[in-house]
């Protein structure tokens, strides 16, 4: 379960890190619902992903094939932009400096296979 504070904060940026890495050296390889996702995701130029803007691409997806477009990206993708979405509902986690660290590490994963 996703913990909301410094110690969720920090493992969010850990599992940013870790799947980017593991793109980046080829151990991990996006599945085509997870470029998708990805593609879609690539457009926005913050340095941050907006909450609406990973809820607009996820209501999108389901739009145009249903859940089943969901269902089969890969979980850590799916986990780690639905736990970032969720840390930008409160403004309190989104202020902390391991708040911002890690909601700039989401944005490596999508910039790496963009």
């Amino acid at each position: 379960m996703f913990s909301l504070g410094r110690d969720g904060m920090r493992d969010l940026r850990a599992r940013a890190e870790s799947l980017s890495t593991d793109l980046a050296s080829g151990h991990g390889r996006p599945n085509r619902f997870d470029k998708r996702a990805l593609r879609n995701l690539s457009g926005a130029e913050d340095t941050v992903i907006n909450r609406e803007v990973i809820v607009a691409v996820f209501n999108e997806l389901y739009d145009e094939r249903g859940p089943r477009q969901v269902n089969k990206m890969t979980g850590r993708l799916t986990e780690l932009l639905m736990d970032t979405a969720a840390a930008q509902d409160l403004s309190w986690i989104a202020a902390l400096p391991e708040g911002q660290e890690a909601l700039r590490a989401v944005r490596s994963p999508v910039r790496s296979t963009a």
